[in-house]
């Protein structure tokens, strides 16, 4: 099971599955940003509701309290050490891959 929010190198990285879609569930998810104390920018990886898409990752910033709508953005330049580490997570996640958008194909090239 992959975990939801993981504090990398002072970003918080959010990752999407079949039943979490973080972009609509923004309040629910300030709150347990809140709640660790976080405030800083929020990297959201889409790759389960968004495929390998350019929008895979966006990002907003977090106040400590809210999210700055306005500060929203698709990220197409991810730290290669973030996007590593989120592939290596899902690559090792059946149910994760099962459950995302990806073709059979897709998954299949994607864990070889």
């Amino acid at each position: 099971m992959i975990k939801k929010i993981r504090i990398v190198g002072g970003i918080a990285v959010v990752t999407a599955t079949a039943e979490f879609h973080p972009l609509r569930q923004l309040k629910r998810l300030a709150n347990e940003l809140e709640a660790i104390g976080f405030k800083g920018s929020v990297l959201f990886d889409l790759l389960a509701v968004n495929g390998f898409a350019d929008n895979r990752f966006a990002s907003i910033r977090f106040t400590g309290q809210t999210f700055e709508k306005s500060s929203f953005a698709i990220e197409s330049h991810v730290n290669q050490n973030i996007r590593s580490e989120q592939d290596t997570l899902v690559r090792t996640d059946e149910t994760f891959l099962l459950g995302s958008v990806l073709s059979t194909t897709e998954v299949e090239k994607f864990i070889h």
